[in-house]
This record gives C-alpha cells, structure tokens and sequence, in this order.
C-alpha cells in the first residue's frame, strides 16, 4: 500500500492562468509559441490527448480528492482520521460547515479534483483547437474524428463531475471563454446541461468506426467505437440520475432521457487496470476499505442484516455487536469481515464505530494490480432499473433487479413491483455491490432521496484557493451545519 505518496499536480484551467492578467478561465491561444509547441502534429495532439482521462481518474480516485470524505458523509464508509476531509466531514451532529478557508488543512481535497477535472477539460479544448486548426492526426487525418469524440467525452465527463460535486463551475471550451469572477461560474443544473451536450456530440462522432488504444482508458484492450459509445452513454445516464440536491429536484428528471442513455450503456464492468501505485491507482478505495482505516458504516451492516444496529450509539456502553449469523444479505459473509474490536478513538465519537469492515478487494490492494470497475455493469443495470421505475413501469424494474447482483451475488428475495421496494432494493445495491467504486455514488444516492444526516452539505462550493485567486473577500461562502439546513445547499431530511 502506497501511502502519502507524492502527487505531481497538474495546474487546473483556472489557476494555470489566473496570473497572466488575461481571462482567468481562457483556453490557450493556438497563436501562443506554447500551444505552437505542444500541439504541433498529429502525433504530439494524441500524445496529449491519451493522457487526459487518467488526469479525470485521479481527480476521482487519488487520496487527495473528495471521494473519501463523500464516502463518510453518506454514511456509507466510517472513519474518525482528520485525514482528506473523512472526519470533518461525518462528525455527528453535522454542525461543522465545509471549511472553506484557504488555511484549512484539508482545503486540498476539493482543489484537487476541481483543478483535475480542468486540467483534463482544458487539454480537450486545446486538442479540438489543433484538430480545427489543421493538424492531421495519421495518414491525412484519419484519427481526427477520434480525438474529437475523446476529447468530448472527457469534457462531458469532466463537466459532469463538477456538476455532481460543486454548487457552481464555468463552462468553457475551444470556443467559449469567461471573465475571472465569481460571477461568471454557472449553477450545476447548467453546468451538468454543457456535459450532456459533450458528451451527445461524443456519442453522435462514435457512429464512425475507430479504436480508442487501451492506454486512453486504462483499459485492458483496446475499445471499439462502438464499445466507447456505451461508455459515453452510461457517463450521460449517471450525470442525470445523481444531479438532483433533493426529492423536489428528483421529481424533475428526464426518466425517458436516462432511460435512453442507460439502455444503450455499458454490457460489461467499465474497469481500469491499476498498474501498482504507478498511473492507475484507486488510491481512495484503498484507504476506504484498509484495516485500520475506514469501516462500513452500521446503516450499511444494517441494510445486510436487518438483526444489526443502524447506528452505534454514542456512548460506551452500547452493546458490541456480535457477527452476523444468518444475514439477509449473503455479501455481508463474502464481502465483509467482522471486527471484534474498533481501531477508532471513543473520544471522536463512538458513533463512528462498527463491526464489519470490506474485504472484497483486500487481495486486489496487496499490490494494487489488475481491473477495479470505475462503473460496474450492475450500476448502469440498475439506472435501467430506476428510470423504469419513475416512469411507473415496475415490472421491468424489478425484474432487471432481480436478475442482477442483488440475486446473484446477495441472495436475497426478490423485490416486489412497488416503487418504494424498488427504490430502497436500488439504494441497497448502490451501498452493497458498488462499495468504493464510483466517486461519490452513495452521496450522491442518499442526496436525492433527502436521507444524508440534516447539516450535512449537499455539494461543495468553489475551493478557497480559487476564490482567493478571484479576489473574492474573506469568509468565503460555504455549506453544512443544522442551523443552515434549508434543502437546497444543505440537508434538511435525513435517514435518522
């Protein structure tokens, strides 16, 4: 296990010019000797280009981004360590706001995937402003509608991370430029609304017959245009399913929309080969699931065994419980491993307690080599699931459920055809099967379904580093804390 280990930061889009007395949030002009110079032929474009999803993939997965303090807000992972934002992020009750001050020590968490999110974003544009400008990739441009399609999927993907994620973002790209205030960034909803356009233009340039290299994509071969196409069809599915803040937004999903993207999505794991701490390393799942560091959290070990507590009490004398003997769930027995004893500080709060850890991937990380799903084929199969369940077909969605992981894998009864049966059977899976893969999947569930603990903030503002370079004054805005829970910005619901 690779830990604290040295990350070289790629300066994001905002940041990289925020300096120059330019637009702050400009793409580099093709005129300058340094575009000249990178993008100078088709081959230096795709040099480029192959490297920009595995900029995206640690803006997902790196220990220095948000996945880890997302995974302790939804209540899906538990872990008292005042490392990447964990515990300040699940103290109980909610009443510590998101530090948004650029001398908090975890203020890194939120930057990070900011700027690699633009990072990759602005090395899109740039590749689409070579292509445009006349650069031929291979014999008289056959690779140039390939590197278009990537380059807009990555913008897709990029810009739906930030709309997931933060409140706001800017939108840019090889045409569109922003002045540098904070008055230029736009809400989410428009921000996810760019990312949809990227990554439908991606899937419209897929029609055409192409290779995307196993490299691009961390993959373990090389992918079809067709192969690619489903991947930026699911991406489109996940960016619409997971934006709403609360049920009122929920209610507002284009379920025939997502139903369409997730129909033609992913027929297999969408993996990345990790390579032993070198490019691809799921570095966040690691210490989510690392004995001594994160634990499942007891409203997980509950949903498996309806026997178990929901939630350790916060004080010391509450009843240790024992293992699972007979759990509703089967993944409790070959997923998960009883802890007999808890390697927390009671003095953080008992409340992050809990007898099961996961064990699924503890071979896996012995050297962090080989697949580990970024999107299981079981998550795309249950947006399936749950886009046919908001447009009232219930048949179909429990019987895409029940054909899935939570029979194969769980064991578990079939879920009847009741909307509210489906939902909960589609959140169970999300924290069960889906344990650390996706950045942010179970926030993101328990956002929209108005269950993530009241105070907790239902996205992230813009990091402080960048609103310092925006010249905005102290304090910067921010969310979280009972006091402000209004619904929209922070949680006002709650599961307990």
């Amino acid at each position: 296990m690779k830990k604290f280990g040295k990350i070289i930061t790629l300066s994001s889009l905002v940041l990289a010019l925020a300096g120059c007395g330019k637009d702050v949030l400009d793409v580099e002009n093709e005129n300058q000797p340094d575009f000249l110079k990178v993008y100078a032929n088709g081959q230096d474009v795709e040099n480029v280009a192959s490297s920009m999803y595995n900029t995206i993939y640690s803006g997902e997965h790196s220990f220095s981004g948000v996945k880890m303090m997302l995974a302790t807000a939804a209540d899906n992972v538990s872990c008292s360590w005042g490392n990447a934002g964990m515990r300040d992020m699940s103290w109980e009750p909610r009443n510590s706001a998101w530090n948004n001050a650029p001398s908090y020590s975890n203020q890194g968490q939120t930057k990070h995937t900011f700027d690699r999110m633009y990072g990759a974003i602005n090395t899109a544009s740039n590749v689409i402003k070579a292509v445009n400008s006349g650069i031929m990739i291979g014999d008289e441009g056959v690779n140039n509608n390939r590197a278009v399609a990537f380059a807009r999927f990555i913008q897709g993907y990029g810009y739906g991370n930030l709309a997931l994620v933060f409140d706001r973002a800017f939108v840019v790209d090889e045409e569109t430029t922003v002045e540098g205030t904070l008055g230029s960034a736009v809400t989410y909803k428009e921000v996810a609304a760019a990312a949809l356009g990227y990554l439908d233009e991606a899937i419209q340039l897929s029609g055409t017959s192409f290779t995307i290299p196993a490299a691009w994509l961390g993959s373990e071969n090389d992918l079809s245009n067709e192969d690619f196409k489903k991947i930026c069809n699911t991406a489109a599915a996940r960016i619409l399913a997971y934006l709403p803040r609360n049920k009122a937004d929920l209610a507002q999903v284009d379920w025939n929309k997502v139903k369409t993207y997730a129909d033609a999505g992913i027929t297999s794991d969408w993996n990345v080969m990790n390579d032993s701490y070198v490019r691809w390393y799921d570095e966040a799942g690691d210490y989510l699931t690392f004995n001594g560091w994160g634990i499942t959290d007891m409203y997980v070990v509950n949903k498996m065994d309806p026997t178990q507590p929901n939630h350790w009490d916060d004080r010391p004398d509450f009843p240790y419980p024992p293992a699972s003997t007979n759990p509703l769930d089967e993944r409790l027995n070959t997923d998960f491993q009883y802890v007999p004893s808890n390697w927390f500080q009671a003095a953080r709060g008992y409340y992050h307690f809990s007898n099961y850890r996961n064990k699924r991937y503890d071979e896996f990380y012995v050297n962090a080599l080989g697949a580990k799903a970024v999107v299981m084929l079981a998550e795309n199969d249950m947006l399936r699931a749950e886009a046919r369940a908001y447009l009232g077909q219930l048949a179909e969605a429990a019987q895409i459920i029940n054909a899935g992981t939570r029979s194969t894998r769980g064991q578990m009864p079939d879920v009847a055809a009741s909307l509210n049966d489906i939902i909960k059977a589609i959140s169970h899976e999300r924290h069960v099967e889906m344990y650390t893969t996706g950045m942010g999947l179970q926030f993101f569930d328990m956002r929209k379904l108005d269950l993530l603990q009241k105070g907790t903030p239902l996205h992230l503002p813009l990091p402080a580093k960048l609103m310092e370079t925006l010249g905005e004054p102290l304090p910067f805005y921010t969310f979280g804390t009972v006091a402000e829970a209004d619904g929209v910005n922070t949680s006002n619901g709650g599961w307990r």
